[in-house]
């Protein structure tokens, strides 16, 4: 509360190094580091040599290809974590501009832009979600369509501390689609972190039972797993 307060008084505090400068400090954009090629062609972790799949196929059925700006670490998983739980929703810019930076590297094809929802009952609690806040500046930084629709229909519990199964068992079918037909449309599927990649895996598999084309997941960050 305390935060929120100096927020609106005083001058933007850097959700990296939380200084009074801008949210995101050009000092923290350049400590950010990106991932580094060579990526797994199909999941994009980062990997020793080039490789269409480092055994993600097996698990990523739905998902196209994902993709993440940096890694979770530093600053950066500071700001996450300020941006997810602390309010600083402003963050939601600058994180963007790193998912457009990434999406501007792989040129990765998307028609319309669509985020990982939560359960209706976390979201009240929270006040926001921080998934739609990164759709929505990165759909107009993008020029694209944002895409609601997608909802969680069970409140599963957090996926930290579970395994990689444990992670896809505990998501899977979690996700429906409540919007108009998707009319074979390309989505990118946007959210803050990815790790196993589970969670973006259920919700394209939600939108491509509905009717979607290809969906790539789009994260700002990446924990190694």
């Amino acid at each position: 509360m305390v935060e929120a307060i100096l927020d609106i008084l005083l001058p933007p505090r850097c959700g990296g190094c939380n200084r009074f400068s801008d949210w995101y400090c050009p000092d923290c954009v350049e400590a950010t580091r990106r991932l580094r090629e060579p990526l797994c062609l199909r999941c994009g972790a980062e990997s020793e040599f080039v490789r269409r799949d480092c055994g993600c196929r097996a698990r990523l059925r739905s998902l196209g290809r994902l993709r993440s700006a940096a890694a979770f670490e530093g600053v950066l998983e500071k700001a996450i974590h300020r941006f997810k739980y602390g309010g600083r929703k402003p963050l939601a810019t600058p994180l963007a501009l790193l998912l457009a930076e990434r999406l501007a590297i792989d040129g990765l094809p998307g028609e319309a832009v669509a985020w990982v929802p939560l359960h209706s009952r976390r979201r009240r609690r929270r006040g926001y979600n921080q998934a739609e806040l990164l759709a929505g500046r990165l759909a107009a930084m993008a020029g694209l369509p944002l895409l609601p629709g997608l909802e969680r229909t069970r409140d599963t519990p957090p996926q930290v501390g579970l395994d990689r199964l444990r992670r896809l068992t505990n998501v899977r079918g979690a996700f429906a689609w409540k919007g108009p037909p998707l009319a074979r449309q390309a989505v990118i599927l946007v959210d803050d972190v990815a790790t196993t990649g589970a969670t973006l895996e259920a919700c394209a598999a939600a939108l491509r039972a509905a009717g979607s084309g290809p969906v790539l997941g789009l994260t700002v960050a990446r924990t190694p797993f």
